[in-house]
């Protein structure tokens, strides 16, 4: 069982405070309550490593459910600040980049059906995606 250093705690803590400062005037009850449900229901341990870094594995996770609204306003557009974070987050290479962006906005009324608007099924529905993609590019070579 892995225990939790104070240092990774308070780690945490002050990430997650300063993300929430930092987009304050995005902030509405919506995206406190979706990010209050996504964090809640996991272990804090996962979120850290040993040095009280956020793990890579977790990066997109806090990422998406703290700044959801703004990627629903950017894959609607089919770019932008957060779709581009996301996709570095995610690893989509840069090259693939532009296919990803199209396909999100494509993919719009699926991400955001209203039957699973949240931030952990948007994430495993692009994560699918970028699957979908490398595929496509091992096709084409």
């Amino acid at each position: 069982m892995r225990t939790i250093t104070l240092k990774g705690l308070v780690s945490v803590v002050v990430l997650a405070s300063t993300v929430l400062v930092v987009s304050a005037c995005n902030t509405t009850k919506a995206t406190v309550d979706t990010f209050a449900k996504f964090t809640s229901s996991t272990i804090p341990g996962e979120w850290i490593d040993a040095d009280g870094v956020i793990t890579d594995s977790q990066k997109a996770r806090l990422f998406t459910a703290i700044a959801y609204e703004n990627l629903e306003q950017d894959i609607a557009r089919g770019n932008g600040e957060y779709l581009t974070s996301l996709a570095v987050l995610i690893k989509i290479p840069p090259v693939e980049q532009d296919k990803f962006r199209t396909h999100t906005q494509s993919n719009y009324p699926l991400l955001f059906a209203p039957d699973r608007r949240t931030a952990e099924s948007m994430l495993g529905m692009l994560t699918s995606l970028r699957q979908d993609l490398r595929s496509d590019s091992q096709r084409v070579e």
